[in-house]
């Protein structure tokens, strides 16, 4: 049987290796919505590693991190409602009434200002006597308020946000029958729905730790009560964590949908914004190719989209879109088929005189000798040798 604590230690990893792709892989890829994601998944990592340092007794060596996790845990769902809306409206930036959603973290944090601007004496006093009876340290009120408000928001809070998520992702489904993009919207709005059934199962724990909380006078004296809402945020964020790690395809959000206002019918004066697709790429595929043949960046091995992206100011998801869709080939391919061809260009007697296959290749764009001739045998179906064979004049 996996050991409570190291499936909560697997889950905290998977999400630090998610924020590390949002942050640091995707590079220019980075979009408001991975940056809002990233906060999310940050906050819980952090809620629950306090819970651990806490619970194994680590806290006693940082005592001022005690309750910090409490104001950051009532950022999760405004931040999971955003990062929704975010996905399925293509939003680039925050909104100015947004920071309304702040409100309840901002709250708590001047509640707990108290305890946060005591003394560390009086830190180490109360994160000792927690260890000691961890009925004490959901007990002892450590701000302006009792511990029972705290308590009894959060639910609160989790479930208004959980019914503005599902609506958001229910109306989108409903408003975009249209067939040319179903695809994409299925895969997309299958992880927000998996996103927000993990949230649903935070919110579960919390109701779990809210009837414990007002029924049980020892809550932490029965280790199977206590093991239930946190086995639940265990395997919600397990679930999350490694759902992304397995589809990072989904972080491109709606790479194709974009929108345009129109008179709305319901209101005058008013305007609506439409998802269409913008089937005709004509002056980007123009500009792209442009590109190519002037830059040819095709030459460096280790070009990524996220550069084609910038230098040809085309927005990676369109790029994406066109590449998968105008050109039918993955991004590897489309560069490999220049590699191919410039590799074809080079070749003559002279040169095959001075210089190997391989190192033509190397020189053609290509990272490693068997990259080259396994594209070669994808394209031409035969090994660069016999390829050459045939191109042979008979004497």
């Amino acid at each position: 049987m996996i050991d409570l604590l190291d499936f909560m230690d697997a889950g905290i990893l998977c999400g630090l290796l998610t924020v590390y792709i949002l942050l640091f892989k995707k590079n220019a890829l980075r979009s408001y919505s991975d940056y809002l994601l990233s906060v999310s998944i940050l906050c819980q990592i952090w809620a629950v590693s306090l819970f651990l340092f806490v619970f194994s007794g680590s806290i006693q060596q940082f005592p001022y991190l005690y309750r910090t996790a409490a104001p950051l845990t009532f950022l999760v769902p405004p931040l999971g409602y955003l990062y929704v809306r975010s996905v399925l409206y293509n939003e680039k930036k925050w909104q100015s009434l947004d920071f309304l959603h702040l409100l309840p973290f901002l709250f708590f944090i001047i509640n707990y200002l108290p305890f946060f601007l005591s003394p560390l004496e009086y830190k180490v006093e109360i994160v000792t006597k927690t260890i000691q009876d961890k009925n004490f340290g959901i007990e002892k009120q450590l701000g302006f308020l009792p511990e029972s408000v705290f308590y009894l928001f959060r639910p609160i809070q989790a479930s208004l946000y959980l019914i503005f998520q599902w609506r958001l992702i229910v109306t989108f489904t409903r408003d975009n029958p249209d067939q040319t993009i179903k695809d994409q919207i299925n895969r997309v709005t299958r992880w927000l729905s998996i996103f927000t059934w993990a949230t649903s199962g935070f919110l579960i724990a919390f109701f779990i730790v809210l009837v414990l909380y007002f029924t049980q006078e020892n809550l932490f004296t029965s280790t199977e009560l206590t093991l239930i809402p946190n086995i639940i945020l265990a395997i919600s964020h397990f679930v999350v964590f490694t759902y992304l790690l397995i589809n990072p395809q989904v972080l491109t959000g709606l790479p194709f949908i974009r929108y345009k206002e129109t008179p709305s019918s319901l209101v005058d004066n008013e305007t609506v914004k439409v998802p269409f697709i913008l089937e005709n790429y004509s002056k980007e595929i123009k500009k792209l190719e442009k590109y190519f043949q002037t830059q040819k960046t095709y030459l460096q091995p280790n070009l990524a989209i996220s550069q084609v992206a910038v230098e040809t100011q085309i927005p990676n998801r369109d790029l994406s879109y066109i590449i998968n869709n105008y050109y039918q080939k993955r991004f590897n391919d489309y560069l490999n088929e220049m590699r191919l061809t410039h590799f074809l260009s080079q070749i003559d007697a002279n040169t095959l005189d001075n210089l190997t296959i391989e190192a033509i290749a190397f020189d053609s764009g290509f990272s490693s000798k068997s990259s080259f001739y396994r594209a070669f045998n994808r394209f031409y179906g035969c090994t660069p040798s016999e390829y050459l064979e045939t191109l042979k004049t008979p004497n």
